[in-house]
């Protein structure tokens, strides 16, 4: 009943009869519609909050990407367009993601609370709360469990396939290791890289390597100086916050651990130290090697104190290459004064470690074969001066696809890096690594953050004209993503919806890249449907960000043409076109050619700068529109006419002639050279073209309007042709007072201008058809539509007001909306939250169509705010409502009655493929197995001893899911799960054979020709002989063997467990 009196018609006011009587001689242009039938419903929500992200995790086999926000909501990303959302309703936020056996995504959060996901279902499986705030998780991917570290120390194991925690408990370790020390939490837990027995636990003052299977410590990893080594000092006054002791000396310090990793092999440790300190260890004999800050080495060595600079908080992650002996150290916050800083000390291939001894190795690491070196990450620009210091927090590399293991560092080219202020950033670890690949739609809205957004809809024909050049020519973008599978989110028809139309978001990035992205509602957009354009190594002049930084973006996809304009003021040409074969000059602005100019106004050319990664053919910079002052741009309007007009801030208009020149055709310093009633700062706040007949001209004409601040005012402007072929501007008339009701300036501007065919109800919007039509002298009659914040009207050039409407709720964004089968009707989204549609040309009411409670609540805030002025209204009916400087919704006016066979739940992507397999965990080698270095259990073993002898089995199919791709399930894809020492076919092997690069400028291992290389090759041979000896060993003994670990892992578990 309530929404009836909601949508029902409003009755006539004075306003309406007199709209009625000014436009009694004109047709109707909006058909007949049933308000009760109109409704509106939500359709893709694109972006990320900017610095929103919590945590973040990344799945290498079905190659998924998870971002966890501080709205506590979980985005999981695949190729293209796949996204799903997963909210969360707890009190804590989200601290960690991982991704468990392909199936399950865990979320741990700051409250203790544990939630398991499923990526087949998209449903929440499983929830645990721990018994104390968790500070630590680790998990592997082809294993059951999570472990998780406590506040007091301890470590709880949560089996994820069984959703429940298991018995298995390991106390603080710490305080068995050094009972003198205060309680400490547990700082980073990891997984032996060849031996899941095994554990690296780090606490406060200590490491320490734990042994799953026989229960206790293998051994522990203390760093401590004595007043003789080169960094006691330093290390002293860290740890003593600069106090000096009143009575004796120090004797010696241990620097607190931040954190610890495990070299790819498992045969070294690397442990982080909050001095600055990376401390490397032999992980078997627990021998310092080498104690080093990324400039000063040896500092576990006696001799003079070494001149140590402050450092911040530090990170670091040992990175593999494709042969897992290949490594580099990623590591953050070295130096205090650059936090947005990584350096890299890259290790190359590693020594023999039976053949080397600790001095060499420790020697390897002062050293680095392939020496150091720094990436530089640009943070984002912040525009206030003072606030907390933003520093890199987490590194998350993208390991190789279906290379899971080593921490997930294996092969990576690119890593995402996670700072203190919840900002996301990615770099390239190869230089040689393609610079730009094509992100998630939503996570490139903040990598790196939008500077401005916008939407239009765009013929079906001139967008895939663009695209089909680019496929022809060779062209596909290089994807982040390559998992899930997008569906058919079955949303309703809206009104409007033309097939031969399609709706492209317009979105540019603080790095000067401009996206350009097909939206359409219901459409499956592929990875090719997205065009990326990088303007700054063109336009960069070395002034700083503003001479590259997009502030308004406008395109024409007819005469395939774009705008850019810059937040210095100048504006950057673009033409689709390919880039020439010459070299790039890199001269600056001043030597290049001048185009054209007019004034203190003029277009220079770039052709000869372009530099930068291009997909060939794309929208080329090749001409640059400056003036002499750096006004800031208000208002930008490129016509498919070949026509583009600017605005600024300052009140300057500049009119040029794109394509058949570039050429600027009108300079006019201020716009209130033509108003001059207009008191206080004007400027242009809206621009059109159109072609229509001008008054009783009897002819069209190409027409410019301009709308105004300070009172909304309306000024016309007429492009005609001169005899040698170029174009002139000339000012035809003013209409004064369009928003007389407001104060300010800025709320009296003109938002929108929407010229329309008096006689269909066409857009009269000029397009270059209807440009070259005009030598055929015909005649469009037209109307002016404009809209304000709370004025809306339609006027008849020059100066006839044919209806006025003064809305009730402040207007967010009004457009014109196509109602099929035909008619039109002017379409008003309010800040109350009413798409209110209105008739043409009287402006009256049909239909007020409230919003959703679930989408008004969500949109309540939004539509009261700044970013929402800048809402698209489509003419298909859809509403691109921006959220903020990074978020867009997509609203949908359809008719109820003509969309019965809608579903009750939207269907959401595919994020999980059954046929992506899990490759085996790679092993120890058989000669550190023999030797009792490695141990040797299964992941069969590991259950047995973590859940116990009566572990349940699970009640939901993802379990089996998980199963059929776990290595245990798929035998005959490798050598197996834990058969390191059994030897195998060279096409089985899951994880590829190692190819060792030769360096020659390793100092220390053996020599890459001649007769060290021979010998080299011989031990390798020795030791591949062994391999193949313990493998028959293994297979003569398996019985005995078996037989003795039953025996063992039962006297454990009863042991363990008190049974």
């Amino acid at each position: 009943m309530f929404n009836k009196i909601k949508l029902r018609k409003a009755p006539l006011s004075l306003s309406s009869v007199s709209n009625a009587i000014k436009s009694s001689g004109t047709s109707n242009l909006t058909p007949e519609v049933s308000p009760k039938h109109l409704k509106v419903t939500a359709g893709d929500q694109l972006g990320l909050p900017v610095d929103s992200i919590a945590a973040i995790a990344y799945d290498p086999v079905q190659s998924l990407l998870a971002v966890g926000t501080t709205n506590n909501t979980i985005h999981v990303y695949g190729q293209s367009t796949v996204e799903v959302v997963f909210g969360l309703k707890s009190l804590g936020s989200v601290s960690h993601l991982r991704f468990v056996k392909g199936v399950y995504l865990v979320c741990v959060e700051t409250s203790g609370s544990i939630t398991v996901l499923s990526l087949e279902s998209k449903e929440i499986l499983g929830h645990y709360l721990a018994h104390g705030t968790v500070c630590a998780v680790e998990s592997d991917p082809s294993l059951d469990w999570l472990v998780v570290g406590l506040n007091n120390g301890s470590l709880i194991f949560y089996d994820v396939d069984r959703l429940t925690l298991t018995p298995f408990r390991v106390d603080n370790l710490q305080k068995v290791v050094m009972p003198k020390q205060k309680m400490s939490p547990v700082l980073s837990i990891e997984w032996h890289p060849r031996d899941i027995g095994s554990l690296l636990i780090s606490y406060s003052h200590c490491v320490v390597q734990y042994s799953i299977a026989s229960g206790g410590i293998k051994n522990a990893f203390i760093y401590q100086l004595d007043p003789s080594c080169r960094g006691f000092e330093y290390s002293n006054l860290i740890e003593t916050g600069g106090k000096k002791k009143l009575f004796g000396s120090p004797k010696e310090v241990c620097p607190r651990v931040i954190e610890a990793h495990y070299h790819p092999n498992g045969l070294h440790v690397v442990t982080v130290h909050a001095d600055g300190t990376l401390a490397f260890w032999d992980s078997n004999s627990a021998t310092l090697l080498e104690a080093r800050t990324t400039k000063e080495t040896g500092l576990h060595k006696q001799g003079q104190p070494a001149q140590v600079g402050a450092c911040g908080e530090m990170r670091a992650r040992w990175i593999t290459g494709q042969d897992p002996e290949l490594t580099l150290l990623l590591v953050t916050g070295a130096t205090a004064e650059a936090p947005d800083v990584i350096d890299i000390l890259d290790f190359g291939y590693t020594l023999k470690y039976s053949m080397t001894s600790h001095e060499k190795q420790g020697e390897f690491y002062r050293k680095p074969q392939e020496g150091q070196r720094k990436i530089h990450v640009k943070f984002n620009r912040r525009l206030q001066e003072q606030g907390p210091l933003e520093y890199i927090t987490h590194l998350l590399p993208l390991a190789a696809e279906a290379q899971p293991y080593f921490n997930g560092s294996h092969n990576p080219s690119k890593i995402f890096l996670l700072s203190s202020l919840g900002a996301l950033y990615m770099s390239s670890l190869n230089p040689l690594s393609p610079p730009d690949m094509t992100m998630p739609p939503s996570l490139a809205t903040i990598l790196p953050p939008l500077t401005f957004s916008s939407s239009e809809s765009v013929k079906r024909v001139n967008w895939f004209s663009i695209l089909s050049n680019r496929r022809a020519k060779g062209a596909p973008p290089n994807t982040l993503l390559s998992g899930g599978a997008a569906s058919n989110k079955l949303y309703p028809r809206s009104i409007g919806l033309d097939e031969g139309y399609h709706t492209v978001s317009i979105k540019a990035h603080e790095n000067g890249s401009v996206c350009l992205l097909d939206v359409t509602s219901g459409e499956y957009n592929d990875d090719e449907s997205i065009v990326q354009i990088n303007l700054k190594d063109t336009l960069d002049n070395g002034t700083g960000s503003s001479s590259y930084r997009p502030s308004i973006v406008s395109c024409s996809f007819e005469s395939r043409e774009m705008l850019v304009g810059l937040a210095n003021g100048n504006v950057a040409i673009c033409k689709f076109t390919k880039a020439g074969v010459n070299p790039p000059s890199r001269s600056g602005y001043d030597q290049c050619a001048v185009q054209h100019s007019n004034g203190n106004a003029k277009i220079i050319d770039l052709s000869r700068r372009i530099l930068g990664n291009f997909s060939q053919p794309s929208f080329m910079p090749v001409s640059l529109l400056q003036t002499e002052s750096s006004d800031r741009i208000s208002c930008l309007k490129l016509t498919d006419a070949g026509f583009a007009a600017v605005g600024y801030k300052s009140g300057r208009l500049v009119v040029c002639d794109i394509s058949r020149g570039p050429a600027v055709i009108m300079n006019l310093e201020n716009i209130t050279r033509h108003l001059p009633s207009v008191s206080g700062e004007c400027y242009v706040t809206s621009l059109e073209f159109s072609i229509m007949e001008y008054g009783q001209d009897g002819y069209s004409s190409l027409l410019l309007f301009v709308g105004t601040n300070s009172g909304g005012n309306l000024m016309t402007f007429k492009i005609v042709p001169q005899s040698n072929g170029a174009f002139d501007v000339s000012f035809a008339d003013k209409t004064l007072g369009l928003n007389y009701r407001s104060k300010e300036n800025e709320d009296s501007r003109l938002d929108e201008i929407m010229p329309i065919n008096a006689a269909t109800g066409e857009s009269a919007v000029a397009t270059l058809e209807m440009f070259r039509a005009l030598a055929r002298n015909i005649v469009i009659p037209g109307y002016v539509v404009v809209s304000s914040k709370r004025d809306l009207r339609v006027l008849k050039t020059p100066k006839q007001k044919l209806a006025h409407k003064v809305v009730d709720e402040t207007c967010v964004s009004c457009g014109i909306v196509n109602i099929r089968p035909k008619g039109i009707a002017l379409a008003a989204l309010t800040e109350t939250g009413f798409v209110k549609l209105f008739s043409l040309p009287s402006l009256g009411d049909v239909a007020d169509i409230k919003l959703p409670v679930d989408i008004y609540k969500k949109l309540q805030n939004v539509l009261k705010g700044r970013a929402a002025q800048n809402t698209t209204v489509i003419s298909s009916g859809e509403i691109i409502v921006l959220m903020n400087s990074s978020e867009t919704l997509n609203l949908l006016i359809y008719d109820e009655s003509k969309n019965k066979s809608l579903p009750k739940t939207k269907p959401t992507d595919l994020l999980f493929n059954k046929n992506a397999i899990i490759p085996p965990r790679p092993t120890a080698g058989a000669l550190l197995w023999a030797k009792g270095q490695a141990s040797y259990i299964s992941s069969q073993d590991l259950a047995s001893l973590i859940a116990g002898p009566n572990r349940k089995p699970a009640k939901h199919s993802e379990s089996e899911l998980a199963y059929n791709i776990s290595p245990e399930a798929n035998p005959n894809m490798s050598y197996g799960a834990y058969a390191g020492a059994m030897a195998s076919k060279e096409s089985e092997k899951a994880y590829e054979q190692p190819v060792r690069r030769a360096t020659s400028t390793n100092p220390y291992a053996f020599g890459t020709g001649g007769f060290m290389k021979t010998m080299r090759d011989g031990l390798d041979a020795v030791e591949e002989g062994m391999n193949q000896y313990a493998s028959g060993l293994s297979e003569s003994m398996n019985e005995t063997v078996e037989s003795l670990k039953r025996s063992f892992y039962s006297l454990a578990i009863k042991s363990k467990f008190g049974v």
